[in-house]
């Protein structure tokens, strides 16, 4: 039979899973499923597929695996992994292979339905863009304004990816939920009372947004913990700068925040991680950012410590003025009263 359905593959070695996404996408799409990687490579013999969704864990061969044959086979299917947690090794190993999305066991339906929608979407993009450069080839200069907008769209579906693994974060830690946020919001305010440029301070914004995106690979029993983190504890939660910037690293137009999220937790005195890098060595966006997340953690409740009030916070400032923080960042905060003005902005906000 003729259809004009997208065809979607379905690989799951549970019954469960499988047949629980293909009765939620059946009516929207052909759905056709695999109980193993084995026959799945058959499908992709037979047929060519818009999407695939895999499951990471599979016996024989496993989703990772799976995913690097389809790329290798068919580059412009756009492929959904299926997990049951949140792993920064397969997020990496993922992203860097090309997978668009992940969706979490048990699956939510409006979750499902949208990560294959805009899968579809971009691989039809994707074949379109593909097509236009194609002829763009044959025409002349004038035509390079095109090109730069179809590169642009490409970025912009990276963008949505990496902003799902943002809310993945907020999902694991309550405390960092709008904190990424709210803490955009300050290393604006502070950019600019520093003259900084309406470019640089884009790129400070995004680094904000994206600064703690490496707690993905950190256990939620730590990042909820109410009591004090244990030596080993305290070393898991310290290399989430580094996971952020693997992250963040396959992204190309992310090449100028990656640094900042690698170094928000350098301190002035060179005490910090991961590198201990002291002083102007630390990139001004990530010393902006330092500020930022210190003055948001102080005013909120936290696991671990109650908030303290801007008193109390400006007085915390103040003390660690030139070991932890850049002092002519703190001197810029406070002479400018933007303590007390991002509390009166984002009191009502959790």
């Amino acid at each position: 039979m003729i259809t004009n359905k997208s065809k979607i593959l379905v690989v799951d070695d549970e019954l469960g899973p499988r047949e629980s996404l293909r009765m939620i996408l059946k009516d929207e799409y052909e759905v056709i499923t695999a109980a193993n990687g084995s026959q799945a490579l058959g499908h992709l013999e037979d047929s060519e597929f818009a999407l695939i969704i895999l499951d990471i864990r599979m016996p024989g061969i496993s989703g990772i695996e799976l995913l690097q044959k389809v790329k290798e086979k068919a580059p412009s299917t756009e492929v959904v992994m299926i997990t049951a947690y949140a792993s920064v090794d397969t997020a990496t190993k993922a992203l860097r292979l090309g997978a668009l999305d992940y969706l979490i066991k048990p699956f939510d339906q409006a979750a499902v339905r949208d990560v294959v929608a805009k899968g579809i979407s971009r691989r039809d993009e994707s074949r379109s863009i593909k097509k236009r450069l194609s002829d763009l080839q044959l025409a002349n200069k004038s035509l390079e304004a095109q090109v730069e907008e179809s590169y642009n769209n490409i970025q912009k579906h990276y963008e949505e990816t990496i902003n799902s693994l943002v809310a993945a974060v907020d999902a694991k830690d309550s405390y960092t939920k709008g904190h990424q946020e709210r803490v955009a919001e300050l290393v604006y305010m502070i950019g600019e009372a520093m003259d900084m440029d309406e470019e640089d301070l884009v790129v400070l914004k995004k680094a904000a947004t994206l600064h703690d995106i490496g707690k993905i690979g950190v256990d939620e029993s730590v990042l909820r913990k109410p009591d004090n983190l244990c030596r080993e504890e305290y070393d898991m939660v310290k290399k989430h700068p580094v996971i952020g910037a693997e992250i963040l690293s396959p992204v190309k137009f992310l090449e100028e925040v990656i640094p900042l999220v690698l170094h928000h937790h350098e301190y002035y005195d060179g005490s910090g991680y991961p590198l201990g890098l002291k002083g102007e060595k630390i990139p001004l966006g990530a010393r902006i950012i330092a500020v930022a997340d210190a003055v948001d953690a102080m005013l909120r409740e936290r696991p671990y410590a109650p908030r303290k009030t801007v008193l109390e916070t400006c007085e915390e400032l103040r003390r660690v003025s030139g070991t932890q923080l850049d002092p002519k960042l703190i001197e810029a905060v406070l002479d400018r009263n933007l303590v007390p003005i991002y509390e009166e902005l984002t009191k009502d906000r959790v």
